[in-house]
């Protein structure tokens, strides 16, 4: 009884609110500036996947399947201690890689990988007669990419976009093990001087969580709406 009381003990967490809470918004951080990456790499590689050219298809296929297929923790680790090196030996100068840096970069090309499927199914879900009908009206291929693939793209596969990026501001608490000064990590911190962990990584946990779940709620229920209407 007495675990459970200092479990869920919350005077702990809140004399550091400020520290932790400023954590907590370096997960937001990461998360939107991963989040761009995301869809431009997602988009990018997803052209040359559907491109004709053999070459841009092998290289978009890859990219998918490796960024797919690679562990976040993985991956993280190897952008911010191997990648560096390598490209320190290649410029013949020496390079490291700042961890919000990192952690941008890691995250982004993880899920990008994701994005690249997503992007293929909903432009493969648009009907071959529109895109017949803009040629027919002498539209040109940037012009039936933006105005009538991609519009019709993104509303087919937007649900499946939503719960990637709740998928990705997950995966932001991995940052703290290359000391991105997350909620996690703060919590390291302030563990390490007070010695009382349990409340601290309680209160963490139930952050994360309520954050995730709300965030998963209101996916689902868009969603659901979304789909109620045909747009899906």
């Amino acid at each position: 009884m007495e675990s459970f009381k200092e479990a869920v003990d919350i005077s702990l967490f809140w004399e550091y609110r400020s520290l932790l809470l400023g954590g907590l918004a370096f997960n937001f951080y990461t998360w939107i500036s991963a989040l761009v990456l995301v869809h431009v790499m997602g988009f990018s590689m997803c052209m040359m996947r559907l491109s004709r050219v053999g070459a841009c298809r092998a290289v978009g296929t890859a990219y998918a399947e490796l960024f797919r297929n690679t562990p976040e923790y993985i991956l993280l680790t190897w952008v911010h201690f191997v990648l560096p090196l390598l490209l320190s030996v290649l410029l013949q100068t020496r390079l490291n890689f700042p961890p919000f840096l990192s952690a941008v970069l890691a995250l982004g090309l993880a899920y990008s990988g994701y994005m690249v499927e997503t992007y293929r199914s909903g432009i493969q879900a648009v009907p071959k007669g529109h895109i017949e009908a803009g040629r027919a009206l002498g539209m040109s291929s940037i012009d039936i990419t933006f105005r009538i693939v991609l519009p019709q793209a993104i509303r087919n596969v937007l649900p499946e976009m939503l719960n990637q990026m709740v998928s990705l501001f997950k995966a932001t608490t991995l940052v703290s093990l290359i000391a991105v000064p997350d909620l996690l990590y703060n919590v390291v911190i302030v563990t390490q001087e007070e010695m009382r962990p349990l409340p601290l990584y309680t209160w963490a946990a139930i952050v994360y969580c309520v954050i995730i779940f709300t965030a998963s709620t209101l996916v689902r229920w868009l969603t659901e709406r979304w789909r109620s209407r045909g747009w899906a």
